[in-house]
């Protein structure tokens, strides 16, 4: 049951502080860094696409597009067989 009368008064603007306390902590959190790596962040923290556009000065589809780029370079890169640069290497003494 949605409170009413002055409860569903108050809850509402508790609602709007803590999105306000939510934004700020997100900015906070992303302001030293480039866009691919604040989109990649508030995404893996669980917010939204448009609250990340939002946030960020950008669109949603921006957001779509950076966060598909880098999952397919991410499974790119898993898939790479790693080098070996042989003179790293020691020979074991038997």
């Amino acid at each position: 049951m949605a409170p009413t009368g002055n409860d569903g008064d108050v809850l509402l603007r508790i609602e709007a502080k803590l999105e306000l306390m939510l934004r700020l902590a997100a900015l906070q959190v992303t302001s030293s860094m480039k866009q691919v790596q604040a989109i990649q962040t508030l995404s893996a923290a669980g917010f939204e696409r448009k609250l990340i556009a939002d946030l960020l000065g950008t669109t949603p589809n921006t957001v779509s597009v950076t966060l598909a780029k880098a999952r397919a370079k991410q499974a790119a890169k898993s898939h790479e067989i790693p080098t070996v640069d042989p003179t790293t290497l020691v020979q074991s003494e038997e």
